[in-house]
């Protein structure tokens, strides 16, 4: 099995991907490199200033402001009750991000007598060097698109890092692709059939297609289809960062030779993911089992509720889009030197460009003042294009 990681050094983020045996597994995102002091975002690991705001004296526990919307959560047993009283400021480390409405599980590090104001603590790491500690630490090789930032993790103990920055590293290596699959409901089975997933606040929900899937016996199908579905389940969990209850609902397997089959390849396949419990059937027949929650799914970071009168969709976020609308635009840029091109795109995420000046700054000084940016007055909703002028 070979692990290999790949970095791309973005002008509005850093992102990465890591690639098992050349399929990728799982991302990584966080600040372009030089921007990591503005990224406030409670990423596990980090470090924290954070002022008390509540003290619960019967769960045992304080909530205390860190400088995201949704108070953090540190536990008080094993800890000096002196230093964490409310209105008290505080050293914290994430232990786990906030997940929907629930704020960041935190650890204590120390008291602070000073006025600090809530929020990231220095020292910052480099983002190309947390992406590779937040990914594993260990790899057979890994490829980054910047040759500082090779340096730079070399400096930080990193084995196996060549720069490569003459083409997009996660489109060369289907991590673009792979990206656009763990952004949507509906994900295709290699040979026929298709899972939807739907993520909720109790749990997460897998529904299978069986689509035109074929096998010898009606018996045979289900077991095929319920194992392809389960092996595509695992990957699209891993690349989600989904954790909680998983519930899938596949098809019926009658016979007890197809359930132990099942199981054996159900035992084969969780091995890929993080501190897996709970596993087996349930009653009518759901296959469940449970996994740790390691982060904030992709789906809650880059996504939003959009209200409907009926029911509450989702929609991508305007940074989350913004970011990947500059990014195709340093793709093209990088692809076509001579080559001058239109961004077109709606006010909001004009006006959000607009505000990060400095992402479109350092468009200019890598690649020329190639582009322009067009908004267009009658786009209020997500779509953008980048086209050649």
């Amino acid at each position: 099995m070979t692990r290999r990681l790949i970095i791309e050094c973005g002008v509005a983020e850093t992102r990465a991907a890591l690639l098992v045996d050349d399929m990728v597994w799982r991302f990584w995102f966080g600040p372009a490199r030089g921007d990591e002091a503005r990224d406030n975002y409670p990423q596990a690991g980090r470090r924290f200033f954070g002022r008390i705001t509540h003290v619960d004296k019967a769960i045992g526990a304080a909530f205390v402001d860190v400088g995201d919307t949704r108070h953090g959560f540190l536990d008080l047993k094993r800890i000096d009750p002196r230093a964490c009283v409310e209105g008290a400021t505080i050293k914290v480390e994430i232990k786990s991000p906030p997940r929907q409405e629930k704020g960041a599980v935190l650890s204590f590090l120390e008291a602070e007598h000073s006025d600090k104001t809530p929020g990231r603590a220095q020292p910052v790491i480099d983002a190309a060097v947390e992406a590779a500690h937040g990914l594993g630490r260990r790899f057979d090789e890994i490829l980054v698109d910047d040759g500082l930032a090779m340096r730079v993790l070399e400096s930080a103990g990193l084995k196996n890092v060549v720069a490569d920055g003459s083409t997009s590293l996660f489109e060369k290596f289907g991590a673009n692709e792979a990206l656009a699959s763990a952004l949507r409901r509906s994900v295709s089975l290699a040979g026929g059939g298709a899972i939807a997933i739907d993520e909720v606040q109790a749990l997460t929900a897998i529904d299978v297609d069986t689509g035109g899937m074929t096998a010898a016996s009606s018996a045979r199908l289900r077991e095929r289809i319920a194992c392809a579905a389960l092996s595509e389940s695992v990957r699209q969990i891993s690349l989600r960062d989904i954790g909680g209850h998983i519930v899938i609902d596949i098809p019926t397997l009658k016979s007890e030779t197809s359930r132990k089959n099942f199981l054996s390849h159900a035992q084969a396949e969780l091995g890929a993911l993080e501190k897996v419990s709970a596993v087996g059937f349930s009653r009518s027949g759901l296959f469940c089992f449970t996994v740790a929650h390691r982060c904030a799914s992709l789906s809650e970071r880059f996504t939003a509720e959009a209200p409907t009168t009926i029911n509450a969709g989702r929609e991508f976020s305007v940074d989350f889009l913004t970011k990947r609308m500059i990014s195709e635009l340093e793709g093209r840029l990088r692809s076509s030197p001579s080559a001058r091109f239109d961004v077109e795109c709606g006010e909001k995420l004009s006006s959000h460009a607009s505000s990060q000046y400095h992402w479109v700054e350092r468009v200019s000084a890598r690649y020329g003042a190639r582009f322009d940016f067009k908004p267009q007055s009658n786009n209020c909703g997500q779509a953008y294009a980048i086209v050649e002028q």
